[in-house]
């Protein structure tokens, strides 16, 4: 086996599914294989189990372990061995190859539930899944479906999907493992249109700036314009409308039994398919040997094999490695095709606020910010008039600082109106506001950056509310869309582990998250530096010199936030 060069990033890891499948084999038969990719990786699994497998393909192999340190890693692959990070007691060696067994069940539970926490801790670079069995899960009182749920729930991520690609076709699934029946109930404009959202998303990880998306119909010909039933017509349709109004290159629905072949020719770069085999039938039928899974929506990358755990032949030397060959191949260059992490230090947004209201001096307050060297500077919609506003904003940008409004409203109209304010402001970031279906169409074509809030937002001063869960997922959703630039988190206004929440949304999202509200002590802006923050805002504690700092004044608050800035890890600050 090839010796890799060592990577920059963190390795990637591959769970060794279900130990009495072909798991072991074809992990074994990949490290061995000396044209895989040359990227470092790990086997989360049994290090016996794996020593068996290399027996049966790869006598040569040395099998070493890993603690979960990955302490001598790079040593491991300079000797040709194959790293593994035991995970759970040993595996009985007696445990035989090709049967259902609740041990095997539970054991290959066990890896995927590791290296999904492995990578929300950021240790791997993302996951290569070898096979699982349902039945061996169920055996060992495990009822998730498949991978994709496990996935997604442990993550706590709600919007996702299941795509198949191979070198010819891209397919994502609208519903994944569910009945046929339920399959058909499951299509509503909502699960459309976030299907249609991850398929842009989908394309974007692979490099494809702007991906065209073909939704194939549900019925016959896709409804024969309700001939055949109205759901492409009456539901299908109009998620795609609203689709396009959001910017997505989106288009159908199509028939069925020709929109993949069109795909396949070039006419589109993926297709949302309706149900679980219109999808996978196409794709398998050109091949499972170099086709891909790819779970869309997670907060890390994930593909997997594109085929079963093969009772038939497992143990027997036989397995292919090619699908999870080819799975590594493509999570190798979703890893080199994610943002590098950035240098430097979030950036510091003084906002001119005392309470979510724009002060009655922010005159005043202005020239000692900008007296401090303050660079980016806000302001609330609300506090003073409209006029004073504007003479604000013209100050702002005639000391050259960035301007930023911050919105609050608790109803549609007023959102509108905050919108329309920072145009006529000329504002450079519109931040917070729940609505962007409002905003949107207000801003677009400005030069605005809009940073809308993640969660539900009540109250005044504002409160964040709902569970982390709902949040990230919400956020998710809001970074999907054209014309929004990033987020702007109330993270200290959340009733929970706020840290856990910043770090979350950040790796949630490939977009800059400012973490805004209550940021009072040296604590919360070194965790919003450690979680990834591209910016943190601070109004009310600055205005009431809440900061440790080497003299009174505003001027004296504000180079001891700048100084504290720096300190932990920085996520590189706001796009210029």
């Amino acid at each position: 086996m090839n010796a890799p060069v060592p990577a920059s990033r963190p390795p990637l890891a591959i769970t060794m599914g279900d130990p009495a499948g072909i798991g072991p084999e074809i992990v074994a038969r990949l490290a061995a294989d000396g044209d895989r990719p040359a990227d470092p990786f790990i086997v989360v699994g049994d290090a016996g189990m794996l020593r068996r497998a290399a027996a049966i393909v790869a006598p040569g192999l040395a099998v070493e372990a890993v603690d979960d340190s990955f302490a001598g890693l790079d040593e491991i692959w300079r000797r040709g061995a194959l790293p593994v990070l035991q995970t759970g007691e040993p595996l009985p060696p007696d445990l035989a190859f090709g049967r259902v067994d609740a041990r095997a069940g539970a054991a290959s539970y066990a890896y995927i539930l590791r290296a999904i926490d492995l990578a929300l801790a950021g240790r791997i670079a993302g996951i290569v899944t070898a096979p699982i069995t349902k039945e061996a899960m169920r055996a060992a009182g495990i009822a998730y479906p498949g991978h994709t749920e496990i996935l997604a729930d442990r993550s706590g991520t709600r919007d996702f999907a299941m795509m198949l690609a191979n070198d010819e076709l891209r397919v994502l699934l609208v519903s994944i493992h569910v009945p046929l029946a339920e399959a058909i109930r499951a299509v509503t404009v909502e699960s459309e249109l976030r299907a249609i959202r991850l398929a842009r998303d989908a394309c974007r990880a692979f490099g494809i700036d702007r991906p065209r998306v073909a939704v194939a119909g549900l019925n016959p010909h896709a409804g024969e314009n309700g001939l055949f039933g109205r759901e492409d017509l009456d539901i299908i349709a109009p998620a795609i409308a609203a689709a396009r109004a959001e910017g997505i290159d989106a288009s159908g629905p199509w028939p069925g039994d020709t929109v993949f072949m069109r795909a396949r020719r070039g006419a589109f770069d993926i297709v949302v398919a309706q149900y679980h085999d219109q999808g996978l039938i196409p794709v398998k039928y050109l091949g499972v040997d170099h086709g891909v899974n790819v779970t869309v929506g997670l907060p890390f990358i994930r593909t997997s094999v594109d085929h079963g755990t093969a009772y038939d032949i497992a143990g027997t030397g036989r397995a292919s490695h090619a699908s999870l060959a080819y799975a590594l191949k493509q999570a190798v260059a979703m890893a080199a095709a994610a943002p590098a992490p950035r240098g430097g230090v979030p950036d510091f947004i003084f906002m001119l606020t005392r309470q979510d209201r724009t002060v009655p001096d922010a005159q005043e307050r202005l020239a000692e910010a900008l007296g401090a060297g303050v660079r980016h500077i806000g302001f609330k919609d609300v506090g003073l008039p409209l006029e004073a506003l504007h003479r604000l904003a013209d100050a702002i940008r005639a000391g050259g600082a960035r301007t930023y409004l911050e919105v609050v409203s608790l109803d549609e109209e007023s959102e509108a109106a905050s919108a329309r304010a920072a145009l006529a402001l000329g504002v450079d970031v519109l931040m917070g506001g729940t609505r962007p279906a409002v905003v949107l169409p207000i801003i677009r074509g400005s030069a605005i950056r809009y940073y809308p809030f993640p969660g539900r937002i009540a109250g005044h001063p504002s409160r964040l509310e709902g569970t982390a869960e709902e949040i990230v997922a919400r956020a998710r959703n809001l970074a999907a869309l054209d014309g929004v630039h990033g987020l702007d988190l109330l993270a200290y206004r959340f009733q929970g582990d706020a840290p856990a929440l910043i770090a979350q949304i950040c790796a949630a999202i490939g977009k800059p998250v400012i973490v805004a509200g209550s940021i009072d002590r040296a604590e919360r802006i070194g965790a919003a530096a450690a979680g990834g923050a591209a910016a943190f805002t601070v109004g009310t504690a600055a205005l009431d010199g809440a900061f440790p700092a080497d003299g009174p004044g505003l001027a004296a608050q504000l180079r001891a936030i700048e100084a504290l800035r720096g300190n932990g890890r920085a996520a590189g600050g706001l796009p210029g």
